[in-house]
């Protein structure tokens, strides 16, 4: 399998063990993954021309943007919406903003990765079948 043919994934975490593993479990099943400590670095990864099929965030980044934050930022960017899996510690005290035209999957850590992976060819098909549908559009 080509890398990246399972889709490709932009992974933000503050903490660096977290992004090393994430991005072995998902390397390992074929997903192309970018990985970013801060959501400065993740923004940067797409003005430099990525298109990420699901973003995967660390709600709790620090300042000046949080994990939602730098995930509207992204769609803006983009002009698509892929998917989040927006992690978090505590999700009694994640406050997202309302975020139209996404799907957002909040979940504690640390995430269960059979779940993650069960759950990534469908969000990975839904965000291509998307941005394909909304260039034919524009």
């Amino acid at each position: 399998m080509n890398a990246g043919a399972a889709g490709v994934i932009l992974h933000v975490d503050d903490e660096q063990s977290v992004r090393a593993s994430m991005a072995i479990l998902l390397r390992t099943d074929g997903y192309q993954v970018s990985s970013a400590a801060r959501g400065s670095e993740a923004l940067q990864f797409v003005i430099d021309g990525l298109y990420p099929d699901v973003l995967i965030m660390d709600f709790n980044l620090g300042r000046p943007m949080n994990g939602a934050a730098v995930a509207e930022q992204m769609r803006k960017t983009l002009r698509y919406a892929p998917p989040v899996i927006m992690l978090t510690g505590d999700v009694g005290n994640a406050n997202l903003p309302r975020m139209t035209d996404v799907i957002v999957w909040l979940t504690c850590k640390p995430l269960n990765p059979q779940l993650l992976l069960a759950a990534l060819p469908s969000l990975v098909q839904l965000s291509r079948v998307t941005r394909k549908l909304l260039t034919r559009s524009a």
